[in-house]
């Protein structure tokens, strides 16, 4: 089930803190793009790009290829989000930034295993490659 228009409506003043989030969490990757797009596609999420290497410039066909993933985030965690009260919604964006990183890593270890260095910001097949967050309580 997607989000409504009033809760992407809700979101949309949300989305730069969860960008914000993700990518402190991500602190070994200061460069790396974070973008939100909670109404581009059927599921809401991150996109998580790193910036080309001197390798893939000079042949951008051979891989490893320069990442570019999407994080697809739970929709109830969403919903949660844009219903909350201002106090509670701090504290939520509080919580999704400590558990970003270690739920992103385990959906690609369960997901996409060998397709994606997150550390180095490369992965082994050209275009988006996608992942599914966990939900939040989930070990």
């Amino acid at each position: 089930m997607l989000l409504s228009d009033e809760e992407l409506a809700r979101l949309e003043g949300v989305a730069p803190f969860l960008e914000s989030e993700a990518k402190t969490s991500l602190n070994f990757a200061p460069d790396y793009e974070v973008t939100a797009e909670l109404a581009a596609h059927l599921q809401p999420g991150l996109r998580i790009r790193a910036p080309e290497s001197q390798a893939a410039l000079s042949d951008p066909d051979a891989p490893p290829y320069p990442l570019n993933l999407f994080v697809g985030l739970p929709l109830d965690e969403l919903r949660s989000l844009a219903h909350a009260d201002d106090a509670a919604r701090e504290a939520m964006i509080a919580r999704f930034g400590a558990s970003f990183a270690p739920r992103l890593l385990r959906a690609i270890e369960t997901e996409t295993p060998g397709a994606i260095n997150l550390d180095a910001g490369v992965q082994s097949e050209s275009g988006t490659l996608s992942v599914m967050l966990g939900e939040l309580g989930q070990a």
